[in-house]
């Protein structure tokens, strides 16, 4: 095995190990559209970030949003609509995740 892939290897395994998982309150929360959410009560702004950009951008990504579902299930969400300009970039210093927090009326 060459060095390159041995590295490459050993790059996909740290990375992988950096991704946190999704918390059980967390997987309960569902990622509607701003159509959607018209019809749901406003629960909060909710944001999160993750150091994990460049070739791990989408780990990064998905760390923070991750924390973000799981702050709006902490805070009696049940969806989420996500900022449109939260998503995967290369060149940035954080991935950053944005998004309203809303719930069922009563």
């Amino acid at each position: 095995m060459s060095i390159g892939r041995l590295t490459l290897i050993s790059l996909v395994l740290l990375l992988s190990a950096c991704a946190t998982t999704l918390t059980e309150r967390a997987s309960h929360i569902q990622i509607i559209t701003s159509d959607e959410a018209k019809q749901y009560q406003f629960v909060a702004q909710v944001s999160a970030s993750s150091s994990l950009t460049g070739v791990a951008r989408h780990t990064g990504y998905q760390n923070a949003l991750n924390n973000v579902l799981d702050q709006a299930a902490a805070k009696g969400a049940q969806f989420i609509v996500l900022d449109p300009n939260s998503e995967p970039s290369y060149w940035t210093t954080s991935e950053v995740v944005r998004a309203t927090a809303y719930k069922r009326t009563q």
